[in-house]
């Protein structure tokens, strides 16, 4: 069995938003979320600024669990079900024997580390630990939303959201359900924070994907979760369709522990296999959500890559300009943002750019959006240890 599989509903817990038409706003206008962090223990460091989500409330989300017990990582990751849900219009009748997939790379360790960085310095009790255990994650969810299905939990470093995406995908392709939740999530981590500056990978003021000049990348955190339907089943309620997931490629290039293959080998084979797997040619992608983190590694690497497959002719942006690096959920928002461009025909901008790269040759879209028909758009995601995955979005036909 081979079934369709289409995009019904989508939510986002952002630093440029919480409502799906107020993020998506802010995309299009290159507004940007990166801030000065607060209430985490990073004095120490000369880069101070990322991606955090200040005004988040989860008692706006959480109904059933205790809002204040559970992780943040949790209420993230339910806040952006819940968004997903309503977006959908889909009832629990529906959804309750949905599956659950969610891509994280740090889980809940920033519960672990406010305590340990807190003034009491008492040892973790029992109920600590028990929120800091990554599948904690998965039940606070299920249990939220009583949840009958299969869940699962992947952790594929930044790559996690496009991966979730991709095992969700297979799940109703394969007649395994006909409804299921694709989402990413990490909340701010000191941890990843400290580990990136060490790297020398933060930029000290903004982020600047492609760009001549760049400095590196933003910490951030956030959600994102896209509620995937067999077409028949979606149709057959008269639901509203984003777009298609025609196909995927995955790959591993193995090359370093922290750094891509230089030219982009990896993610080459990815995307080709990307191409194949949705039956399309190079030319038929409209549209190119890149992983763009801003560090030289990466963007000469996907650089090269974009540029091996599709020549300089496909537009391409990164909207981690704006956001700064999600982790785990940065695939999965970046997902969101290629059906939103599929839905509303423009491509959101890659900000702070001044001057592309000289080594590189693609059509970056610079500053400002770019309107322009989208039918075909391809997500990019890489992650530490050379993985990657590239997932395909089609206008629905």
């Amino acid at each position: 069995m081979s079934r369709r599989v289409v995009i019904t509903g989508l939510g986002v817990i952002s630093s440029i938003g919480e409502k799906l038409e107020e993020f998506w706003d802010n995309c299009q206008k290159g507004v940007s979320g990166i801030s000065n962090i607060k209430g985490n223990n990073i004095t120490l460091l000369t880069s101070r600024n990322g991606g955090q989500v200040q005004s988040f409330n989860p008692e706006k989300y959480v109904k059933t669990n205790d809002a204040f017990k559970i992780g943040r990582g949790s209420q993230l990751l339910i806040a952006a079900m819940r968004r997903s849900i309503e977006d959908s219009d889909i009832n629990y009748e529906i959804y309750k024997d949905a599956a659950l997939v969610v891509g994280t790379t740090m889980g809940e360790v920033s519960s672990q580390e406010t305590h340990l960085l807190s003034k009491e310095n008492k040892h973790p009790s029992d109920d600590l630990r028990e929120q800091n255990n990554l599948q904690t994650i998965l039940s606070n969810a299920t249990s939220e939303f009583k949840l009958e299905g299969k869940a699962s939990l992947i952790g594929n470093a930044c790559a996690s959201g496009n991966y979730a995406l991709i095992n969700a995908f297979e799940s109703i392709r394969n007649g395994k359900t006909n409804v299921a939740f694709a989402a990413g999530v990490d909340p701010f981590s000191t941890v990843a924070y400290y580990g990136f500056h060490r790297l020398n990978a933060i930029a000290p003021q903004v982020c600047s994907p492609f760009d001549k000049n760049r400095r590196g990348m933003m910490v951030a955190e956030g959600a994102g979760c896209l509620l995937l339907e067999d077409y028949e089943h979606a149709m057959r309620r008269n639901a509203k369709i984003y777009a298609e997931v025609a196909g995927y490629g995955v790959s591993t290039d193995a090359h370093h522990i922290t750094a891509p293959h230089p030219e982009g080998e990896g993610l080459i084979s990815c995307m080709n296999m990307a191409i194949h797997s949705a039956n399309i040619k190079p030319e038929d992608v409209s549209y190119i959500s890149a992983h763009g983190t801003g560090t030289a590694a990466n963007d000469k690497a996907e650089g090269k890559a974009i540029n091996e497959v599709f020549g300089s002719r496909t537009p391409v942006s990164s909207i981690k300009s704006m956001l700064g690096h999600s982790m785990g959920a940065a695939s999965a928002i970046e997902s969101i943002v290629c059906c939103l461009a599929i839905r509303d025909q423009v491509a959101p901008p890659t900000i702070n750019f001044n001057e592309l790269d000289p080594e590189l040759s693609i059509d970056c879209i610079e500053n400002t959006k770019r309107e322009f028909p989208i039918n075909i758009a391809l997500n990019n995601s890489s992650a530490f240890g050379g993985m990657n995955a590239s997932v395909v979005f089609q206008k629905i036909n």
